[in-house]
């Protein structure tokens, strides 16, 4: 499975997020050009001081590795209340920041005791359907609702490549390390 920081939804795969015991989106927007939310991205190929807000369908894949929302959980929950998990994207805005959310991808509700450390979740990210003229996704984000009582559970989640649940999962070697 291919790892990396700038699709970590709480900032690295190294920090789980802080206890979830509200509803609460993820501390990080990942923002498919790299740019960050409120900042221009550079043009490819463009002319100098030239600035384009560059999208793209991550969900749609590069044809051969296609992207899966992975949450682990690495603090186990408690009580009988859920979890449910939602990832959504949003255009830029025309001033470099989230537009309207959309939710791609939403969970059944996890009782908080069957919320177990070490336990994760993989699921492919499903392309979008946007209607003819409308821009593709530029910002993804993931948000934790709970209903009801779940403990100080945490996770760790984002957007991974190559899992071990996908038919490319031999595709990095073990011990792999992108620098």
């Amino acid at each position: 499975m291919f790892l990396d920081n700038s699709l970590c939804f709480n900032g690295s795969w190294a920090t789980p997020t802080a206890a979830i015991t509200a509803t609460v989106d993820g501390t990080t927007v990942i923002d498919v050009t790299g740019a960050g939310s409120g900042n221009a991205p550079a043009m490819i190929g463009g002319f100098p001081n030239v600035n384009t807000a560059m999208n793209n369908d991550y969900g749609a894949g590069d044809g051969l590795a296609f992207p899966y929302i992975y949450i682990g959980v690495t603090t186990t929950g408690t009580g009988a209340g859920t979890v449910t998990f939602s990832v959504s994207a949003a255009p830029d805005n025309g001033s470099y920041s989230p537009g309207t959310y959309t939710a791609l991808w939403t969970s059944p509700a996890i009782v908080g005791t069957n919320l177990v450390a070490g336990r994760y979740l993989v699921v492919p990210l499903p392309p979008t359907e946007w209607t003819f003229g409308e821009a593709l996704p530029r910002f993804y984000k993931i948000t934790y609702t709970v209903s009801g009582t779940v403990g100080a559970v945490k996770f760790d989640s984002g957007l991974v490549l190559n899992p071990v649940e996908s038919t490319l999962s031999g595709q990095y070697a073990n011990n792999f390390l992108a620098v």
